[in-house]
């Protein structure tokens, strides 16, 4: 259900920056560091390999891509609890019991 729902407000946030587009010509840029007011020079981690990754998502990638792949993550952990639950706590099956009849 939550996955659901982050889906759709993925979609409206496409949705917004496609009329934004019409309406001006531009293709307007909502980011994850645009909507929190982060820095692009900002340094989040002194290991190269790390901060270069985490630039990316921030600055470089479009907010309802992020949350179409976090609603994606959402309903496969969902699913897989589910499924890992309902093995640990599985019932064993009533014998089958024989009605004879006269």
């Amino acid at each position: 259900m939550v996955a659901g729902i982050i889906i759709v407000i993925a979609l409206m946030m496409l949705a917004t920056q496609l009329m934004g587009l019409a309406s001006t010509g531009a293709w307007p840029s909502i980011t994850l560091a645009s909507e929190f007011g982060i820095p692009a020079d900002r340094v989040f981690s002194d290991w190269f390999i790390l901060d270069r990754p985490i630039q990316f998502i921030l600055g470089g990638v479009q907010l309802w891509v992020v949350m179409i792949f976090a609603a994606a993550l959402i309903y496969w952990l969902t699913d897989w609890t589910s499924e890992m639950l309902g093995r640990i706590f599985r019932r064993a099956r009533p014998a089958a019991t024989s009605v004879n009849s006269p």
